[in-house]
């Protein structure tokens, strides 16, 4: 049975989003965590370790049981630029939350149909696997077991 736990969208600055969403349907606070290599650990993208120098940012908030997840990309690689480049920007991937032991066979179950994981890696204890479903889905579908990570550096807005 699928926990589908959050929706996110890809977008090109993440300070002007926020403060759209903010200001025009009063959704947040947001949680704002920039990612890079010194915090995501054995991060692939396209079945390749990335080695070089990478960024993005991610801002999160909950309405009801739903986390709602903006993203953008700075720098190095990652599949938010392809979206980017490719849709603009908008909805990305949902997310569908597991236990760790139920991960390797559902990520299985979407091998044997042609759908492989084109990125993945830890931040804290928490690990993500996108899956290539853009055909059949028209997003991405991601796997993870929503482990936890370390309190956010700032919100938005400020006062919150």
């Amino acid at each position: 049975m699928a926990n589908y736990r959050q929706v996110a969208l890809v977008v090109r600055d993440m300070e002007k989003a926020m403060e759209r969403y903010w200001t025009l349907l009063g959704i947040g606070p947001w949680d704002v965590r920039h990612f890079t290599n010194e915090t995501v650990r054995d991060f692939h993208v396209d079945g390749e370790r990335v080695q070089e120098p990478f960024e993005f940012i991610c801002a999160v908030t909950w309405e009801g049981d739903v986390e709602l997840e903006l993203i953008q990309p700075v720098e190095g690689p990652n599949i938010y630029w392809r979206h980017l480049d490719e849709e603009g920007e908008g909805l990305h991937h949902i997310k569908d939350v597991m236990p760790d032991e139920e991960i390797p066979a559902a990520l299985e179950r979407f091998r044997e149909r042609g759908h492989n994981v084109i990125q993945t890696g830890w931040i804290d204890q928490d690990v993500h696997y996108y899956l290539d479903t853009k055909d059949a889905l028209g997003m991405v579908y991601e796997i993870g077991n929503g482990g936890p990570i370390g309190p956010p550096p700032r919100r938005y807005p400020p006062d919150s």
